[in-house]
């Protein structure tokens, strides 16, 4: 008997296009914006920065231990990696003040001891660059959290260090206004400081207007002199003589 086609076993066949089935309508991938991701690059680039820096000044330590390098060669190829070293943890610096992970709290200090433990724990480094800095402070009372005001001392003079090695510190009270005022001025000779570089804003700005933003009360100003530069930060906060 003639098998029917009921009777016949299956075979493959392709279906046409006018048989498949419907596709799922695609979901679009939400929009990518890099200012929406700004921290993350930021936070890998400061990372991978301060990991190549470190990398480097260990090889460079480890040719110096084997009489490979002078103390001056030493010096000489250490100061960029050591640049890009600092550099990249005042990026991180800035990256944990603004999203919140530094919590602050405002207690009542005399900065003047806080901006003197600040100068002693860098005394070495920035005799080693050949920086000298004069210091004139009054006792200060103010509401201010101690981390943040140590922090602002160490920015200040980094920030002035990039316009000369001879700088003068200076806190005092303000007889009229309850405020306290820091400035960090250079005093060597020479021409004066151009506009375009002292306005740029280097790592180390960046750095302090942060930093006076996660306070609230402060007021921060650069400014050319006939020395050089003054940068001046202004505490707003209650200030008590002692």
């Amino acid at each position: 008997m003639t098998p029917t086609d009921s009777d016949a076993a299956p075979t493959n066949r392709s279906l046409g296009a006018s048989e498949l089935p419907p596709a799922a309508p695609a979901t679009p991938d939400p929009a990518w914006r890099m200012a929406e991701h700004w921290p993350e690059l930021s936070a890998a680039l400061s990372s991978q920065a301060a990991e190549a820096a470190d990398r480097v000044l260990r090889g460079l330590e480890l040719l110096r231990q084997r009489e490979r390098l002078s103390a001056a060669e030493m010096r000489v190829l250490a100061t960029p990696a050591l640049r890009l070293q600092q550099c990249a943890k005042q990026a991180q610096q800035i990256l944990r003040l603004q999203s919140g992970q530094a919590r602050q709290t405002h207690e009542k200090i005399d900065l003047a001891q806080v901006i003197e433990a600040a100068l002693d724990d860098r005394r070495d480094e920035w005799v080693a660059q050949g920086l000298t800095l004069q210091r004139q402070l009054q006792p200060v009372e103010l509401l201010i959290d101690p981390t943040l005001g140590y922090s602002l001392c160490h920015a200040m003079v980094d920030w002035a260090q990039r316009f000369g090695e001879h700088l003068e510190l200076c806190l005092e009270r303000d007889p009229v206004q309850a405020c306290a005022l820091l400035r960090v001025r250079t005093r060597d000779s020479g021409q004066a400081v151009d506009a375009e570089r002292l306005l740029h804003d280097a790592i180390e700005w960046l750095l302090l207007r942060q930093l006076a933003a996660t306070d609230g009360g402060i007021e921060l100003q650069r400014r050319a002199t006939d020395e050089g530069v003054e940068l001046s930060a202004l505490f707003r906060r209650t200030v008590l003589a002692l």
